[in-house]
């Protein structure tokens, strides 16, 4: 045990200090930690630093990047802040600060996890088998899962294992990353356990997300056989309350939860929390008890009319005028939603957990609510996706059983055909800010989703009466699923700009 654990502070020891400079991949800011009294009797020094791959990993792109990229360049916010409004028009640079934060923060992930297997693999003689075989499982699930997100953002990237150094790499073919992303999952699926602690991921978590990728690969058939696994395994369900996946933590890591962020408060500490309350929250408006809540992310103003009548999950999500909220601000009698703070007349409900004097362990710009990566809605509607494959509509009872229990949950009445339009509409509902609907436009057929952008409005009122609309429309090409290599790879790394190159596999 003590000479895992030196090895274990050896490993965060060279993390910490390989997080300090450059934007190349050796220097990529990697946090981890060690708490060894937090650990139970018998358990491996590594389970602490697999601690921090569900935090401070992910921390960097659930910061700004992952609402950013997934919702607001997709066309569901709105934001007029210097570093998001070119999301928001669709107007990305290679020098925005997002963007290139965004890079960064998953490479962080992938040398992590790359870190992580290095370290396991030279003290293997000393690490129990299912030790091993756990921190592997969670190294690959998270190496593959940053990798999946780069991929869709960028397309071709350098693939970084743990045996590369990646100093001046070049990028990869894209079908090698995705092909890379299908064998971590696989083999990570194989090492996890189906019984995983509470918070951490399991054999089904690989398998759910494995499953996304093929979708995005187009193979349907297996795409299916994985979410049926999943379904028929008995492990997770819905969550009754729609709205206490994410404005509660108290229902962190519910029977929904395939894979969530594990955020914790430490207001003497940055990086382990979740500070996305702090840019949804309506400015002025005190909800968060502290200096922060700036109202930065606004809904679109075409998102309301995309509710069904009698939608429960409507209310949790979006705020419109007239909306009372007693839960926010519950001593001073409840919180009314007024359109002024918004520039949209609108505001975001997600995300906002309330103050302490609320209940809950909060400061600035600090919460505990976990970022839901995957969880058990998104399988359902993956398998009615699988289902209806490139077809226009289906009627297959499996496909509707999975969609019509997501609707059920909503309070809406089951339907007997899935369209492609109606799929993908529901998805847009059900994970609204939880940054997919981008890469589910991705997913549609080309033609389809750049329709739907087009007919977008993603302009604001310039008024204090909100009458008057500046419009803002997107005319999206194909290059709009592609965004620019970021400035600072590029003057680190020269190789990135050249042809991608096939991997070594």
């Amino acid at each position: 045990m003590k000479k895992q654990l030196e090895k274990a502070l050896m490993l965060i020891t060279m993390i910490l200090l390989v997080g300090s400079c450059s934007a190349d991949f050796t220097d990529l800011r990697s946090e981890n930690s060690l708490c060894t009294e937090c650990l139970p009797p018998g358990a491996s020094p590594y389970e602490g630093i697999q601690n921090g791959m569900y935090t401070k990993g992910w921390f960097d792109y659930n910061f700004k990047g992952m609402i950013t990229q997934g919702d607001t360049y997709a066309g569901n916010v709105w934001a007029n802040d210097g570093e998001f409004r070119p999301f928001a028009e669709a107007s990305v640079l290679n020098d925005n600060a997002v963007l290139n934060d965004n890079w960064t923060g998953l490479l962080s992930v992938v040398n992590q996890a790359n870190s992580l297997i290095q370290d396991l693999n030279a003290d293997k003689d000393n690490v129990s088998e299912e030790a091993y075989s756990q921190g592997i499982g969670v190294s690959k699930f998270m190496r593959a899962t940053a990798y999946f997100y780069l991929v869709r953002i960028w397309g071709p990237v350098p693939i970084y294992d743990e045996n590369y150094s990646g100093v001046n790499a070049f990028r990869n073919l894209e079908s090698d990353v995705y092909k890379f992303i299908e064998l971590d999952l696989e083999d990570a699926a194989e090492r996890l356990t189906s019984e995983p602690k509470t918070g951490r991921i399991g054999k089904y978590s690989a398998m759910g997300m494995l499953a996304k990728v093929k979708l995005n690969l187009k193979k349907y058939d297996e795409a299916a056989n994985l979410c049926r696994e999943v379904i028929n395994s008995g492990k997770y369900d819905l969550l009754e309350e729609y709205g206490n996946l994410f404005n509660n933590p108290n229902f962190n890591n519910s029977i929904e939860s395939l894979f969530s962020l594990q955020w914790t408060v430490n207001c003497d500490q940055w990086g382990t929390q979740n500070t996305e309350q702090a840019f949804i929250v309506p400015s002025g408006s005190g909800i968060t008890g502290g200096g922060d809540g700036w109202g930065s992310y606004m809904p679109t103003t075409d998102l309301p009319g995309l509710y069904e009548s009698g939608d429960k999950r409507r209310k949790p999500s979006l705020m419109i005028p007239g909306d009372v909220y007693p839960e926010l601000l519950s001593k001073k009698g409840g919180y009314t939603f007024d359109e002024l703070p918004s520039q949209t007349a609108l505001n975001f409900r997600k995300y906002i957990v309330g103050s302490a004097a609320d209940g809950f362990n909060v400061c600035f710009m600090r919460t505990e609510q976990n970022t839901n990566m995957l969880r058990y809605a998104d399988v359902l509607l993956m398998m009615a996706e699988a289902k209806l494959g490139a077809n226009v509509s289906t009627t297959d009872s499996e496909a509707l059983s999975a969609f019509n229990r997501v609707r059920s949950r909503a309070g809406l009445g089951s339907v007997n055909e899935i369209t492609q339009t109606s799929l993908f509409k529901e998805r847009r509902i059900e994970f609204l800010l939880e940054g997919q609907y981008y890469f589910d436009l991705q997913r549609r057929n080309r033609p389809d989703a750049l329709a739907e952008i087009a007919a977008q409005e993603r302009g604001f009122y310039g008024d204090n009466a909100r009458t008057i609309l500046n419009s803002i429309k997107v005319n999206p090409t194909d290059d709009y699923f592609s965004l620019p290599l970021p400035s600072k790879e590029i003057s680190v790394n020269i190789n990135i700009t050249a042809d991608p190159v096939p991997f070594n596999f």
